[in-house]
């Protein structure tokens, strides 16, 4: 095992992003204390939620300038882009003033892919029909960067002169939909841009940018490599960066073309500056000008390469070119191919790109190249990676993920744990990815003593870890990539473990959210261990002996592909689906093959965006590891798998998928024999049963006494679960000594029982998709009880199918844990709305709220002794939620007080830990609390804004 350390280490971070409109933020408090028998103890509050609400912003952009003879159309790009939180509608429209000087015509076109250009020839509005485009179309965009890109065609009028029509100014307006649900909270309801464009009789160029392909051959009459417009960031060593030594497989490339034209009145001279952004590395030797296809362009100063008409270099990441004598409504391309490299961020903030040009005759790109293109952006997908380890900043490569060696750094050990008390073990969860990532933590295989039970925490080792994603599985919140966060394990082990026992050990297991496939990169586990208890030639078929023709129907023996696809699988949307693929090889030489696949029949080609296609040994799925090629001997076959994977948003429909074999040595007949399929993927979406019932409690209580336990039981799916059984379990012997529970609706939802909460003696009635009921199990305790014994009851949701279709949600429960003590403290968690964030409001409910980014939110936790005995060292600990923070919040006057409590607590006792902070505490590490006595924390957060 080899060891590199992590390149960012952030304890207390996570990646701050602007919260998504009805994103949950639960928050939940502990409190740690030393009990009259000198145990410590930690008691959890109940959760409180607040639901972001969903705010408004957005931009237009640009304003453009072009020039153009009389009788021309000169194409304007524009972006609109939703900077708010959720989905909205705007209207886009284009007017020009009432001055006389009028565009023959105007017209606006989709730009999806952004290269400055319509996308068809149907215009969404025009001045010649409808909808005009003075009154203009509606469209919706996605919230959190979501963008609409589009280009307006204005048409100067043919008998236009330089006396009647000397320029002309269009404004492209776009306004906030009427019907918008939050239209009150935009900042501004309305952008415009100008766009101006000069009527010459001279030269005037029009220089777009995009990936893609041109239609003359590469450098030394090759192909051109796939025009990707997403893709991973490339390795960092290994990749070439010279056309004439060939591409390195494995490593990311894309073809920038530039695309002129003189819609001016005379010939002229078309200098060009362009220079890459840091995500991308020119391929030197790369460079092709329309007008001389297959001549790769001199990268020097002056090179004798260059083809008469065009002078070329390129130097420190800047191409410049001058194209001589450019004549009026010419057009022609300059392309070149780029290494999208390994800095190359998920942001795509170094991977938008643009250049600049001439408008008018120019011969020196140093001089005049003032005028800019449209922004090509290439969209750079996420990897995903997580270790979780024993020690800060080490990262294991090569690492074991689903059963690591009992060894560090994948173990953890403490050497002791007192029978009937618990013990902490510190876990390092880091993100190796290049994104901002979640992390599920779970607990899997374990042989600690029957009766132990595992909590989890943050770095203080008091606060718990929540679920922040709705999933129903705690995790560590949103890690920045390069980030790494503590994840305490706390095991309460059973007062019945023998004294001597051990080793115990339990995995832990962290699992990327973001990293959707089964691949074993997005999760890591780390044992936690105590030592000791104390007190054609080739044919691509689908079987092995392939169906009729490979050119008729759906066939697939033979050459191919078929008309028609041979094997359609159906599967949801973002899960992988597997073909059965057999790869004939009928030549008398043995052969290896290269594995392939595209949405056309045409290779090298492309996926549909967002989707993914890997190749795997015989009977492998998807997550199983990777091949490109498979070996076959001659007179043989060989079976892979091929995984199919469409993007979680793609919606229902048939993908066609094209699969290819070629040789990649020369057959017994000296060519290299290749054969293609057709296969199809029909897409669905799953309908989903799925609740959860939250969160597991820990609590203390006095021999007769009782305490309230509250619980969420929440629908996650999309589907309705029907009539629920709720019941409650205790173990047979803490039944026979005396243990009691009774189950109550939390109606108002405050986590207390009040005088309007139900007691629950029937199945509940059904849960819609999204919606949730609060729980209250209050337990009793027998006068008798044994100080220091401990009762577990187990909360359990059933399912009924009532209409008998078979589809249930699945049994789900939570467990409560309560220790016998002769004093006990009780914390009590309410949250109060401040919109204006003076810190001001007073905390009086339990109860979900919604807050929009930029509210704050305050909290107040009360731990309260309901014992009989003092208790000592009172601290209460809570923790910053994830898409909030404490810098934009006042924080209330009374931070940290106390009654009953011996020395008494006052603001200097509250305390503040992290960079930025991420938790906070009131208490002593030497008081007394006497019963009844109570310690108060009060603080507050500002919800992540835009």
């Amino acid at each position: 095992m080899a060891f590199a350390g992590i390149a960012a280490v952030l304890v207390t971070g996570y990646a701050v992003a602007v919260p998504a409109a009805n994103t949950r933020i639960g928050n939940q408090a502990s409190a740690s204390y030393i009990d009259p028998n000198g145990q410590s103890q930690i008691a959890t509050s109940n959760l409180v939620e607040t639901i972001v609400q969903q705010v408004g912003a957005f931009t237009l952009t640009p304003d453009n300038t072009k020039s153009a003879a009389a009788g021309n159309v000169v194409y304007m790009a524009h972006t609109l882009t939703n900077t708010g939180n959720g989905t909205d509608s705007f209207d886009l429209s284009v007017a020009e003033p009432a001055d006389g000087i009028e565009f023959s015509r105007i017209e606006v076109f989709a730009d999806a892919n952004g290269d400055g250009l319509p996308d068809s020839t149907t215009p969404l509005c025009s001045s010649a029909g409808a909808p005009l485009c003075t009154a203009g179309f509606t469209t919706s965009v996605g919230g959190n960067g979501g963008d609409f890109k589009f280009v307006v065609a204005y048409t100067v009028p043919g008998t236009a002169t330089l006396a009647t029509w000397p320029t002309n100014v269009a404004t492209v307006t776009a306004d906030v939909n009427a019907g918008s649900p939050v239209l009150a909270t935009y900042p501004t309801a309305t952008a415009t841009n100008d766009d101006t464009v000069n009527l010459t009789d001279q030269a005037a160029f029009s220089v777009t940018k995009s990936l893609q392909q041109p239609a003359v051959a590469a450098a030394g009459g090759g192909a051109w490599p796939t025009a990707l417009t997403s893709g991973r960031a490339s390795p960092a060593a290994g990749c070439s960066t010279t056309w004439g030594s060939g591409l390195t497989p494995g490593c990311t490339y894309t073809v920038y073309t530039l695309r002129y034209s003189n819609t001016g009145g005379a010939a002229g001279d078309l200098s060009v500056a362009d220079t890459l952004q840091t995500g991308f590395t020119y391929v030197a030797g790369s460079a092709v000008w329309s007008s001389a296809p297959g001549t790769g362009l001199g990268d020097a100063v002056g090179s004798a390469d260059d083809p008469a008409g065009i002078t070329y270099e390129s130097a420190a990441g800047t191409l410049r070119a001058t194209i001589a004598g450019v004549a009026p409504n010419v057009s022609g391309t300059l392309s070149f191919v780029v290494l999208v490299n390994s800095t190359a961020l998920v942001d795509d903030s170094n991977t938008n790109n643009a250049a600049d040009y001439s408008p008018e005759s120019c011969s020196d790109p140093l001089v005049c190249a003032n005028a800019t293109t449209n922004i090509a952006t290439f969209d750079v997908l996420a990897t995903y990676g997580v270790v979780a380890v024993d020690t800060s900043g080490v990262v294991a490569v090569d690492d074991v993920e689903d059963n690591p060696s009992m060894a560090s750094p994948n173990l953890v050990v403490e050497p002791t744990v007192v029978a009937g008390g618990s013990v902490a073990f510190t876990t390092y969860v880091a993100n190796t990815g290049n994104a901002s990532d979640t992390f599920n933590i779970t607990l899997g295989s374990s042989n600690f003593p029957v009766g132990t039970t595992f909590s989890l925490f943050k770095a203080d080792g008091v606060t718990p870890v929540l679920d922040t994603n709705g999933d129903g599985i705690s995790d560590t919140g949103p890690l920045a990539a390069g980030v790494e966060g503590i994840v305490v394990v706390r095991a309460n082990v059973p007062a019945s473990a023998t004294v001597g026992s051990g080793p115990y050990s339990a995995m832990m297991t962290a699992d990327s959210v973001g990293d959707t496939s089964t691949a074993v990169t997005g999760d890591d586990s780390v044992w936690v261990q105590v030592t000791q208890v104390v007190g054609s030639l080739v044919d691509l078929t689908n079987t092995a002996a392939g169906t009729g023709s490979g050119t008729v129907g759906g066939g697939d023996l033979g050459p191919g592909p078929s008309p028609m696809a041979t094997t359609t699988n159906t599967t949801p949307a973002g899960t992988g689906t597997t073909f059965t693929l057999f790869i004939a090889n009928n030549d008398s030489v043995a052969n290896t093959y290269s594995l392939a696949a595209s949405q056309s029949p045409a290779f090298p080609g492309s996926l549909p965006s967002g989707w993914t296609v890997t190749f795997h040994a015989a009977g492998g799925v998807c997550g199983n590891p990777t091949i490109v090629s498979i070996a076959v001997a001659a007179g043989a076959q060989a079976q892979v798998a091929a995984c199919v994977t469409p993007p979680a948003t793609a919606t229902i429909a048939t993908q066609n998928i094209y699969f290819q074999a070629r040789a990649l040595a020369a057959a017994s007949n000296g060519g290299f024999p290749v054969d293609t399929k057709l296969d199809a993927v029909n897409v669905t979406v799953p309908d989903v049963w799925a609740w959860m019932l939250v969160p597991d409690n820990t609590g203390q209580v006095a021999p007769g006494g009782s305490i309230v336990y509250a619980h969420t039981l929440s629908n996650t799916g999309n589907q309705q679960c029907g009539t629920t059984t709720l019941t409650t379990m205790l173990s047979a012997a803490d039944t026979a000594a005396g243990w009691t529970a009774v189950t109550y609706v939390d109606v108002n939802g405050d986590g207390q029982i009040d005088a309007g909460d139900t007691l629950i003696t029937a199945p509940l009635p059904t849960l819609a998709g999204g919606a949730q009921t609060k729980i209250l199990i209050k337990v009793f305790a027998p006068g008798g009880a044994t100080v220091g014994s401990i009762s577990t009851i187990t909360v359990t949701a059933t399912d009924a199918d009532t209409d008998g279709d078979g589809n249930v949600c699945p049994v789900v429960s939570a467990t409560d844990t309560t220790t016998v003590i002769t004093g006990q403290v009780r914390l009590l968690k309410t949250q109060a709305l401040d919109t204006n964030c003076d810190g001001t409001e007073e905390p009086v409910s339990s109860a979900p709220m919604g807050a929009q980014p930029g509210h704050c939110i305050v909290y107040k936790v009360i731990a309260t002794n309901e014992g009989a005995a003092p208790v000592a060292n009172v601290s209460i600990n809570d923790a910053v939620p994830v898409y909030t923070n404490y810098a934009g919040a006042t924080q209330p006057a009374a931070q940290c007080g106390s009654t009953g409590l011996t020395p008494a607590l006052s603001n200097p006792d509250y305390a503040t830990s992290g960079l930025p902070v991420a938790a906070v505490s009131c208490g002593s590490a030497s008081s007394t609390l006497s019963p009844g006595g109570t310690v108060t924390l009060r603080f507050s957060v500002q919800v992540d804004s835009l």
